[in-house]
Parts: structure tokens; C-alpha cells; sequence
């Protein structure tokens, strides 16, 4: 899989997570669901992120170095 499919995909399932946990969240609506945010889903959301950023700037660098290999 290339880093541009890669990156496409966690994309993809990240946007899905969030809309899932939206839905979750209306549901649940108690003091456990907010710990259980900050403790998992505001971290992973932050991780998610970080990883999505870090592939944009590897797709970048990779095109990079296909163009001056060429």
C-alpha cells in the first residue's frame, strides 16, 4: 500500500470514528463518557491527527525524491 493510499484510508476511518463517537456521545451523556473522552478518545483523536500530518509530509518528501531520482 503506498503512503497516499495509507494516508486516504486512516482518513477515511478517522472521520468515521469521530462521527460514531458524535453518536455515542448523545447517547451517553454521564460523567463516565467524559472521563472515558479525556482519558482515551481526545488522546487517540490527538494521535490521529499527528500521524495524518506526519504521512502528508511523507507523501511529500517521497514525491520529492521520485521527481529528483527521474
Amino acid at each position: 500500500m503506498s503512503v497516499n493510499a495509507g494516508h486516504g484510508k486512516l482518513r477515511r476511518a478517522s472521520k468515521g470514528f469521530v462521527t460514531r463517537w458524535q453518536a455515542t456521545k448523545a447517547l451517553w451523556r454521564d460523567e463516565n463518557r467524559e472521563r472515558f473522552e479525556e482519558n482515551y478518545i481526545t488522546p487517540l483523536l490527538l494521535r490521529l491527527r499527528a500521524v495524518e500530518m506526519a504521512m502528508g509530509h511523507m507523501e511529500t518528501v517521497l514525491n520529492k525524491v521520485r521527481r529528483d531520482c527521474t
